[in-house]
């Protein structure tokens, strides 16, 4: 219950119970605000279901609807939320966008309208959101603000809190600093002796701001008077807060008031001299005073989580003697988790999101905005990787690194040139390590074309003359003999897929107009010296585009991802989701990506019919092929994954037949070979190998097992 502005307080709690739908709380900074509301939360948790909502630096209205979609999803209970599971966000490259857009706000919000008509009106629901001012300029935010509260159904109520104004609520409540009266009413409360002089005194060097009373209320300490200074009374309540500390309090808060976040391993990581140990306790210590907030616990370890409160943060900030070398730092401290975490993943993307995002917050401060490519490159220079460490780390770190303009295709193709150039740069010890590094070099050579089509920097070599270079180097070297010297007709496979790989992406890489079918043409030149014609191809690829126009089966699964990933993007933003909570998270979201995976491929398959006659239709097209194989590998493909997720189902079996009846025709062309580069007796219908990450799906938490 609240000491003061009790008036304020039940006020809104009235209006709360008599069904006001939006409630919006105005005022400066430090005035209380956000005490005010948690209060608020605290009283009304008791009577209905609240979800509170903090926006931070970098968030937008489309954020926040989709922040609040993924609340009341979690408040309204399991079937409503699976209802309306899908969101269509599309998640882009920038960590603070996320890859949304006004379309995806209003697909959103629709979304959250369908679903706030669900709630129960005997538990109704209500939203505090706080900070609002920091979503965007003051009347794009009252634009929003008027959209989200039409959107709202009838049992689902409001509350905001910011420092604009927001007249269009259905009530207001504007928290001015404290009154004479009110004043007085703090400080008593804290010392019950003190006289009206010294009240009269501290309301008016302070004017009643809630945050300095606070300051000045601690740093007084035990005194039941205290004297009021005649210079400035904020810079000195300020400076009294720091002789309140200990020596070794007042070096470790002003040295590191400007990271991000504040716990024992990034202190100790980018202070000199301070050990994790006596960074917890100095962090333990200053959770006491006002200067610090706890943003949270972390589940994985129990670590404590903090920040220096905005207000001091800028008086200790300037106090800094080189603020660059401690953001420096801790852009450091991050890449190298980000590393440790990418470093043999499966996902590197989605595992190094947490620590790059973080580490982006420290760039943007060296720089004042978004580091230009060049800049981002010189910073990752100081990490002294070595080439190949450095390319897997951009790998994870390159789609969230904060390049201006979504520059991180630029970023890969630099990478990637500088990465090959090392490698033609390697002497090799013998004929063999020669053909192994110019492998390698062919590889990425097809990388960074394919990525330079991405990127709108002008190359010295463009894609058309790095995939003309890479097909002489194809011819030029003896591919067959590195990869098997007894069994060359099998080897040569190799060289004809790299061909057919530069052919294919050449294709596709030139501009229309410049197109003129020689690429394709060679790509099916390569492809027929295996019996397999363009007729069959096209036929497939024509049933592949018109299932993708009728079938809605994978874009379905896409958005249940999505939407998995769109949570764990909303929950970075909130204060309880300390760094090692948002670790686990990323674990957790990659368990529910696959189990996602395994349910639409299940649901998929038990769409049966549609799914069966694209199987044939595609079966019917590779018939076509002179070769049989492609066909026994077709079938004997779908009957895998049918019997990975419909082991009992018809369909499985009927699958399994025709891929063994392709085989024994096989068995009949091999006859005319001299040397057929695979023998269909190798061929196994019922243990095709699959990728690892396929099997995981397929293993998944979740049950792929249809009933007959």
């Amino acid at each position: 219950m609240p000491r003061i502005r009790e008036d304020e307080f039940y006020s809104v709690l009235q209006a709360v119970d008599d069904g006001v739908q939006t409630v919006h709380i105005s005022g400066q900074p430090g005035v209380g605000k956000s005490m005010f509301l948690e209060e608020l939360e605290e009283e009304l948790s008791e009577w209905y279901r609240t979800r509170v909502l903090y926006v931070r630096e970098g968030n937008t209205p489309t954020t926040l609807s989709q922040d609040l979609l993924i609340e009341a999803r979690d408040a309204v209970g399991t079937l409503s939320a699976l209802i309306n599971k899908a969101t269509g966000m599309s998640v882009g490259i920038s960590p603070a966008s996320a890859g949304v857009s006004t379309d995806d706000r209003a697909r959103h919000l629709r979304k959250l309208a369908s679903l706030s008509e669900s709630v129960n009106e005997y538990k109704r629901l209500i939203f505090f959101v706080d900070d609002v001012h920091k979503l965007d300029e003051p009347e794009v935010t009252r634009d929003f603000l008027r959209e989200l509260s039409s959107t709202l159904g009838e049992n689902v109520q409001l509350i905001t809190a910011g420092r604009l104004s927001f007249d269009d609520a259905d009530y207001t409540v504007h928290l001015e600093t404290f009154s004479r009266e009110e004043t007085a009413n703090y400080l008593q409360e804290e010392y019950p002796d003190v006289d009206d002089e010294t009240i009269e005194g501290v309301y008016e060097k302070l004017d009643g701001h809630p945050y300095y009373l606070g300051l000045l209320r601690e740093a007084a300490g035990d005194d039941s008077t205290f004297e009021i200074p005649k210079e400035d009374t904020r810079d000195f309540i300020e400076r009294a807060y720091l002789n309140s500390m200990s020596e070794a309090e007042e070096v470790f808060i002003r040295k590191s008031a400007g990271l991000v976040e504040l716990d024992e391993d990034i202190c100790s990581a980018v202070l000199d001299d301070v050990s994790r140990t006596q960074a917890r306790r100095t962090l333990d210590s200053l959770s006491t005073k006002a200067v610090v907030q706890e943003l949270g616990r972390s589940e994985d370890t129990g670590d404590r989580v903090f920040k220096v409160h905005d207000l001091f943060q800028e008086f200790l900030y300037e106090q800094l003697d080189n603020p660059e070398k401690l953001h420096r730092a801790a852009f450091q401290y991050y890449a190298e988790r980000l590393y440790d975490e990418v470093e043999g993943s499966e996902a590197p993307m989605l595992e190094g999101f947490v620590y790059g995002l973080l580490g982006n917050a420290h760039l943007q401060e060296i720089y004042d905005g978004d580091p230009e490519v060049e800049q981002f490159r010189e910073e990752v220079d100081r990490l002294e990787f070595e080439p190949h460490e450095r390319l897997q780390f951009m790998f994870g770190y390159a789609p969230y690194a904060p390049t201006p303009e979504d520059q991180s295709a630029t970023l890969l193709a630099l990478e990637l040139d500088d990465y090959t150039e090392w490698i033609r740069g390697l002497e090799p010890e013998d004929d063999g390590e020669e053909l192994k590094f110019e492998f390698v070099g062919v590889l990425f050579d097809l990388m960074r074309a394919t990525v330079r089509s991405n990127t709108d920097v002008e190359f010295e070599d463009s894609s058309v003359d790095i995939y003309e270079s890479t097909l002489q180097r194809v011819e030029d070297f003896d591919f067959v003999a590195f990869f098997d010297e007894d069994e060359q007709d099998a080897a040569q496979i190799i060289p004809d897929m790299l061909r057919l790989c530069v052919h294919v992406s050449a294709h596709r890489d030139i501009e229309e107009g410049e197109r003129d079918g020689e690429h394709l043409t060679a790509a099916y030149d390569v492809l027929e010296r295996y019996g397999l014609n363009r007729v069959a191809v096209e036929g497939v690829i024509d049933n592949c585009r018109e299932l993708a126009e009728e079938y809605e089966a994978g874009e379905q699964a896409e958005e249940m991802i999505e939407g998995q990933m769109e949570e764990f993007f909303g929950q970075f933003d909130q204060d309880d989701a300390t760094r090692n909570t948002l670790i686990r998270m990323q674990s957790d979201l990659y368990s529910e990506m696959m189990e996602l995976a395994n349910s639409a491929f299940t649901a998929m398959i038990s769409e049966s019919d549609r799914l069966l006659e694209f199987i044939h239709e595609c079966g019917d097209s590779l018939e076509q092929a002179d070769n049989p194989f492609f066909a026994a590998a077709w079938y004997s493909f779908a009957a895998h994954v049918y019997r990975m997720f419909a082991p009992n189902a018809d369909s499985t079996r009927e699958l399994e037949e025709a891929a063994q009846h392709y085989a024994e025709v096989r068995m009949e062309y091999e006859e005319e070979l001299d040397n057929p580069i695979y023998e269909i007796e190798e061929f196994e219908v019922y243990d095709m190998d699959f990728p690892d990450l396929m099997n995981e799906i397929a293993g998944s938490d979740g049950d792929p097992r249809l009933t007959e």
